[in-house]
């Protein structure tokens, strides 16, 4: 059975990236935590998405320019926001495993020494759709898994190519793992001969129970995906 990577936490249930979504995640059977990790301005990283506060205090204020205390702030559901040492603790006490994305360049060094300190080295795999993020936690931390995330909605005939036909990009890498969108065109036909070539394949981010049948027949290691309630009741092949 796949693994259950539990998208930003039980997000359909509890406030994205909060440890009370990754708590409920655990209680709804996750054996992963995916969850976003940003630099703030003074040196912290931050587990948060957005690019900006605005989505939740109304200001377009980038991240990168707040200190942690800042974020600190923000009322996310009536929760606040971790740092990434809260999650790391967090996983540690409770066994599971961590999928880090990394959402910009400049803190693979920072998320390498975190990950060591904590003893999480095993648990955990980075994640990045930026190849020179993944580039620096592999010249810090060779032994860190990575996971190349990729699209679906992309015009660009490079990175189009390179969705449609992973094999170079994650060999650039040396990621053990793809991560691609689970509306990818041609997935169903790519995600088997990914999973021949060695590599891994968490498949994001899905909540129908049968497209989780799906991707599980055709050999995917983990279901990314916002109701780690539903994909452990699909999955397990209990009845809907």
């Amino acid at each position: 059975m796949p693994l259950i990577i539990a998208h930003r936490g039980a997000s359909a249930y509890a406030p994205e990236n909060t440890l009370a979504a990754f708590a409920l995640a655990h209680q709804q059977g996750a054996e992963l935590i995916e969850l976003d990790v940003q630099p703030t301005a003074d040196g912290r990283l931050a587990v948060f998405h957005d690019a900006t506060t605005e989505r939740w205090d109304g200001q377009p204020r980038p991240v990168t320019q707040c200190r942690f205390e800042d974020l600190r702030r923000l009322d996310i559901g009536g929760e606040r926001v971790p740092a990434l040492e809260e999650a790391l603790a967090f996983a540690r006490e409770t066994g599971m495993g961590l999928n880090i994305e990394l959402k910009a360049t400049g803190m693979g060094a920072r998320c390498a020494a975190l990950v060591r300190a904590y003893a999480m080295v095993e648990q955990v795999i980075v994640s990045s759709f930026v190849a020179q993020a993944l580039h620096e936690v592999r010249a810090v931390a060779p032994e860190l898994a990575r996971g190349y995330l990729m699209g679906s909605n992309s015009m660009r005939p490079d990175v189009r190519s390179r969705e449609l036909w992973p094999f170079f990009a994650l060999r650039a890498v040396a990621a053990v793992a793809w991560h691609p969108s689970y509306d990818l065109p041609a997935i169903d036909r790519i995600l088997p001969l990914v999973r021949r070539a060695g590599y891994q394949v968490n498949v994001w981010t899905v909540d129908d129970p049968a497209r989780m049948r799906a991707l599980a027949d055709l050999g995917a290691t983990g279901i990314i995906t916002n109701v780690p309630d539903v994909a452990r009741q699909a999955l397990s092949g209990t009845p809907d």
